[in-house]
């Protein structure tokens, strides 16, 4: 448990100073990938709901410290999408990598939509800027996003069994 816990720390402080320094550095056209919300949805998926919820608060309040956000944007959103996962706990269910990238790609949906939301309430703009933000940003985000998720798969379904061997 002690072993498990601090190679998730590990995990989610490296994606941090990925996400921070690396992922810049590879953005297309101004797109970037968010390792952050894919490390939690790894993290949720295995391990159910409440963990989830507690992590994706805490990651989330990282992101709302370090960007100049409304203090919580990021922390609620990330909340509820540590919850959302974690439903599709790997405990109860089996899925195959095709059904976990579609769950990637809801998982982005849902947090920018409730970050969006958050957005235009608090900045006034129109309900359109949602719309638009997650056909424009989002979907390619998560597409992005989700050709690095698809590394981790290629790692634990080809290269680690090998490794057994």
């Amino acid at each position: 448990m002690i072993k498990e816990t601090a190679t998730w720390l590990v995990a989610f402080a490296v994606t941090l100073i990925l996400q921070t320094s690396f992922v810049p550095v590879i953005s297309i056209a101004g797109i970037k990938p968010d390792l952050l919300l894919v490390a939690l949805f790894f993290f949720s998926i295995r391990y159910g709901v409440m963990p989830g919820i507690f992590v994706g608060f805490f990651l989330g309040l990282g992101q709302d410290l370090y960007s100049p956000s409304l203090l919580g944007q990021n922390a609620f959103a990330a909340t509820v999408t540590g919850a959302l996962t974690g439903l599709f706990n790997e405990r109860m269910m089996r899925t195959d990598p095709l059904i976990k990238a579609v769950l990637l790609l809801v998982a982005f949906i849902v947090h920018d939509a409730l970050f969006l939301i958050v957005q235009v309430i608090r900045l006034g703009d129109p309900v359109s800027a949602i719309f638009s933000g997650l056909v424009l940003h989002t979907l390619p985000r998560a597409i992005y996003s989700i050709a690095f998720a698809s590394l981790w798969y290629v790692w634990d379904v080809m290269v680690k069994p090998l490794a057994r061997k």
